[in-house]
C-alpha cells in the first residue's frame, strides 16, 4: 500500500502584469500569506532575490519559504508575463484553496495546474 508523502502542485501562470511580478515587498508578502491561508507553519522568513544579472538584465525575481510541512518556491519572468509556482506539503491541503489564492494573487489570466501526490 503506497503511503501519502505529499501533495505537490506546480502552477503557471501567463498573462501577469509586469508590476506584480517585481513588486518584492509583495512578493515576500505571498510567501507570508499564502501559507496562512493553507495552514501550514513558517520555519524560516521568506527570501525574494532580485536574479537579474549584467548577462540577463531584465531576469525577474525568484523566492522560497522553508514550512515545517515542506516548501513554497516561485519564478517571475517580467518579460514574458509568467510566473512559475510550486507548493508542497507532507500534509494534505486545500489544493482549490491555494489556486485561488494564486490567482487571485497575480491577476492570472492563464492558469495551468499539476498537482502531484507524492509517496
Amino acid at each position: 500500500m503506497k503511503k501519502f508523502m505529499g501533495r505537490h502542485i506546480i502552477v503557471d501562470g501567463y498573462g501577469v502584469e509586469r508590476k506584480k511580478l517585481t513588486d518584492k515587498k509583495s512578493l515576500s508578502r505571498l510567501l507570508e500569506n499564502l501559507p496562512k491561508q493553507l495552514k501550514m507553519r513558517i520555519l524560516r522568513k521568506p527570501i525574494v532575490a532580485d536574479i537579474s544579472s549584467d548577462r540577463y538584465p531584465h531576469t525577474g525575481y525568484s523566492g522560497f519559504v522553508i514550512l515545517l510541512e515542506s516548501h513554497i518556491s516561485f519564478h517571475t519572468w517580467p518579460e514574458e508575463n509568467y510566473v512559475a509556482l510550486d507548493v508542497y506539503s507532507c500534509k494534505d491541503f486545500d489544493e482549490k484553496k491555494a489556486v485561488q489564492y494564486i490567482k487571485k494573487f497575480f491577476g492570472v489570466k492563464n492558469l495551468k495546474v499539476k498537482s502531484i501526490i507524492r509517496g
